[in-house]
């Protein structure tokens, strides 16, 4: 079997609100140039059965309890064949059908690199209002010395973000003793080698609603080990130094 140019791993747990969106938006791209994996703990909801409407579409279904997001999201890359790696939570969706087919032409042109992110995507359910923003820009040292976070350079949006399969095995997967940080520690690691790529293309969309997960900063800071800060002062910096390297990039066709 030849292999596939995305792995796309979505972890489950009691995700019927938004999961169909979430699934349909991958089954519906343009290209087919991928592999979709699925890993539920046990939900006890509907989302079984949302996502047994689509098992012909899907790649591998994993149904065994885990130890946290991160734990599944490592046991779906481990079954994972594809160039990239990508995963989408389950009350997030890919922005368009053609996000696949872009991003894929702009890697097989640019093959040395190995970590994207592309343009920030978000939808307010309460205000039924979505928003996407030219990708930020992430210096690798503000990345390896930990000031990746809302008090510091700002988050890395995980839904916009991709990354090769080598550099992601090269640095041994997701720590799983976090529970909600585990992507910033990622991201570290990765920072050790690799520099982030701004790419002015649309990827994933993060969905905000009330009861999500990750509303609760004061738990993802104590993971951090640092203060959740009142004002994120220094983000400004970031909005001027992503709005002028998007303008250059414009400019110079980049």
């Amino acid at each position: 079997m030849e292999q596939p140019f995305f792995s796309i791993i979505t972890p489950v747990s009691n995700g019927e609100k938004y999961l169909e969106k979430t699934i349909t938006s991958i089954l519906n791209q343009s290209t087919n140039d991928y592999e979709y994996i699925i890993v539920d703990n046990e939900s006890d909801d509907n989302s079984k059965k949302i996502i047994e409407k689509y098992l012909s579409g899907i790649t591998k279904y994993i149904s065994e309890k885990d130890n946290g997001m991160y734990d599944a999201l490592n046991k779906g890359f481990s079954n994972s064949t594809g160039k990239y790696f990508f995963w989408l939570n389950s009350d997030d969706y890919l922005k368009n059908d053609y996000v696949l087919e872009n991003i894929k032409k702009f890697l097989l042109s640019n093959q040395n690199i190995n970590w994207i992110n592309c343009k920030t995507s978000f939808k307010y359910e309460r205000l039924n209002f979505s928003v996407s923003f030219f990708p930020y820009v992430y210096p690798r040292k503000i990345i390896k010395h930990g000031f990746a976070h809302n008090c510091g350079w700002g988050f890395i949006q995980q839904e916009s973000t991709m990354f090769s399969k080598d550099l992601f095995i090269k640095n041994g997967g997701f720590n799983k003793k976090y529970k909600m940080a585990g992507d910033f520690y990622l991201w570290k690691k990765f920072s050790e080698s690799s520099k982030l790529y701004p790419l002015n293309l649309p990827l994933g969309v993060q969905r905000k609603w009330d009861g999500q997960m990750q509303k609760n900063l004061n738990f993802y800071y104590k993971e951090l080990n640092k203060k959740k800060c009142l004002v994120p002062i220094i983000k400004y910096i970031r909005l001027l130094l992503s709005l002028s390297y998007f303008i250059i990039s414009k400019v110079k066709k980049i």
